[in-house]
Parts: structure tokens; sequence; C-alpha cells
């Protein structure tokens, strides 16, 4: 068993650009790099030394000579199952999706409990589509490892795209709890709560929807289909005041959301106040070219489905 000083390297979160090459010069990087490259040169046989040099390489953004590194590690150490995972990774990186899948999976055929391997090649299988074998590797990764964020982070935008809202939402609020400032887990939390709120919807819950648009617009408060949502719910409960409240609120974010500016207008209409009314009709036939007057604005129908297309 290799040193902890050779774990395989930082997993690149899911939704984040892999390829990036940092662009700042990294004093400490350079110096990590001219410490082992020296370190390498006095034992050049030694597979673990280039390890860490292919490390400090893949800290400072360069790719190829950190590939290169870990290479000439499986050449002196074949069966190195931290060399093979650091390699799937900068093949990752790279968006050499086939090599890195390859290197992953001879990672953990030599050591089933690598967490770096099982939450690398998992995250690079939902990011291609292969989501059922990827989210298993995720929650695996999490068995051995429950404080892994960005696999529980990739796990929840995993669910969330298979359609499993409430799993999302579970993993996602435990690492907002835990982490609240991880890259883009408010934003995701909102979202997944935004589309439970939306199934609910759907099936004729307004009043559980509710509580989940209120809790995805306290996330993100600048998303006016979240506060569109939240009026449909409430016309549903035939709450016009506060239907009302939350179309303005989708209009003020967003002067040209057709469906709350409908909604809003039907809202006013209900209510007696025709001349209001008329004018949102008017801007959501300005809006409509297929709406040419408002009594075609009148009459037609905006409701959730629009959010789910």
């Amino acid at each position: 068993m290799k040193s902890a000083a050779v774990a395989a390297l930082l997993l690149l979160a899911l939704m984040t650009t892999s390829g990036a090459a940092k662009e700042r010069y990294n004093v400490w990087a350079k110096e990590k790099i001219r410490y082992h490259h020296d370190r390498v040169m006095k034992d050049p046989y030694n597979a673990q030394l280039r390890v860490l040099l292919a490390n400090a390489f893949y800290s400072d953004g360069s790719f190829y000579e950190a590939a290169q590194q870990l290479e000439k590690a499986l050449t002196l150490e074949p069966n190195y199952p931290e060399a093979h995972c650091n390699l799937g990774i900068v093949r990752d990186a790279q968006s050499m999706v086939s090599d890195a899948e390859l290197h992953y999976r001879r990672a953990l055929a030599m050591d089933s409990t690598l967490v770096d391997a099982m939450a690398g090649l998992g995250t690079l299988l939902c990011a291609n589509g292969r989501r059922a074998e990827g989210i298993e590797l995720l929650e695996s990764t999490l068995v051995h490892d429950k404080r892994r964020d960005d696999a529980r982070f990739n796990l929840g935008v995993a669910y969330h795209k298979v359609g499993d809202y409430r799993k999302a939402t579970t993993h996602l609020k435990r690492l907002f709890e835990r982490h609240p400032g991880y890259p883009g887990v408010s934003r995701g939390l909102s979202q997944a709560y935004f589309a439970r709120g939306l199934t609910l919807l759907q099936a004729e819950l307004p009043q559980e929807a509710l509580a989940f648009f209120r809790k995805s617009s306290t996330l993100r408060q600048d998303a006016a289909n979240v506060y569109y949502a939240e009026g449909l719910a409430h016309l549903r409960l035939k709450d016009l005041a506060a239907a009302e409240a939350a179309f303005v609120a989708a209009v003020q974010l967003d002067e040209d959301h057709v469906p709350a500016l409908h909604n809003l207008a039907h809202v006013l209409d209900l209510t007696g106040c025709f001349e209001d009314a008329a004018g949102y009709y008017l801007r959501v036939a300005r809006l409509t070219p297929h709406l040419g007057t408002i009594e075609a604005a009148r009459n037609a129908t905006y409701d959730e489905k629009i959010l789910l297309e």
C-alpha cells in the first residue's frame, strides 16, 4: 500500500470545465515542480516520486507533463493503483474519455476501495450519459467516505438529471448544510427544490408544491420561473392576492415573461381590474406574434407545462 503522500489527485467537479489550465502563475506550484523534479533526477527509478512530480504538474495545469510522469511511473511499477487513478484524472481533464475510463477501471481492479477512482469513474460516466453505473459508483464513494463533497455534489446533479428529485434534494441539502459555500450547491439545491415543486404541482398538490417553491426562491432570488410557479400554485388554491404578488415578482425579474404576464392579467380580470388586465394582455400580444389581438392573448393558456418543456 502506498503512503498517503501519493494519494490520488483531487477530482474535478462534474459541473466545472475539466480541461481548463490555470492561467495565473502559481509560484508555490512551480516550487513544488522544481523540488520533486530534483528528487526524481536523483532517483529516476522511483515510481512514487514520479507520481508526486505528476501531482505538482497537474496542480500547475500542466496536464501533458503530468501524464508523462504517470506513464513513466507505470512503466516502472505497472500494478500501482494510485498512478492509474491519477492518470485517469489527467486524461479526463484532457477530455480523453476512453483512456480515462480504462485507467480508472484498472485502478479499481487493483484496489476496489480506492475512493478517488470510484469518484472519478462515477463522475466520468455520469457526465457522459451513463448515469446508472455512475450513480452506483458515486454512492459507493460516499459509503467509504461520507465527507467526499465532490462526489455528493456530482451525485445530486446526476439524480436531478435522471429525474429523481427526492434523492437530488437529499444529497444537495446535506452538502449545503455541511458546506454552504461549495461551488454550485446553492443553485443546484434551488433547482432540485423547484423540480420537486413542479412534480407536485402536476400531481395537483399545490400546497405541497408551494413549500418547495419557497425553499427554491429562498436560495435563489433571481429566478422569475420560481415566482411564476408560485403564482400558479396560489391560483390552484384560489388565493388571488398571493397569486398576483407572485406573478408581479416574476415580471419584475423578467419584464418579457409571457406566461407570468398572461396569468397576472388573468388574475386582474378576476379581481375586476379590467383596465390593468388589458394592459398586460396587450404586452402579451406584442411579445407573441401568433396572438394578434388582446382577445387572442386573453384566450391563450399558460400553465406549468411551459416550465417542463
